[in-house]
């Protein structure tokens, strides 16, 4: 008879979970990003140290090097040319009752009937 020296009845150890991934948003990225660039880590020992994967730090590097704004903000606060509508036209002045440019010099004109 053989006897195994391992206990293959027994529970295995448990395995680790993996870390649970870390949600950071664009200010926190440049805070890190500065952190970087202040110190004297190699890329590689930077997200050790820090827990992320090498390729989110060059995935960031070129967003915010891009110069984009810390928002998704858009200022539309140029002021709006408004023109005063014409004056109502008469049928016996125009058969057109509604005419829509499309721009291009394209004009969709629909008539009365």
């Amino acid at each position: 008879m053989i006897i195994s020296t391992s206990d293959t009845n027994s529970p295995s150890r448990p395995q680790p979970k993996p870390a649970k991934r870390i949600m950071r948003s664009r200010c926190q990225w440049k805070a890190l990003l500065e952190e970087f660039n202040a110190g004297e880590l190699t890329k590689a020992a930077f997200c050790k140290k820090h827990r992320i994967a090498t390729s989110s730090l060059y995935r960031w590097q070129q967003i915010l090097s891009q110069g984009t704004s810390d928002t998704d903000f858009i200022d539309v606060t140029e002021p709006l040319s408004i023109t005063p509508a014409p004056p109502p036209v008469h049928e016996c002045d125009n058969n057109w009752q509604v005419e829509l440019a499309l721009g291009a010099g394209i004009v969709l004109r629909l008539r009365t009937v």
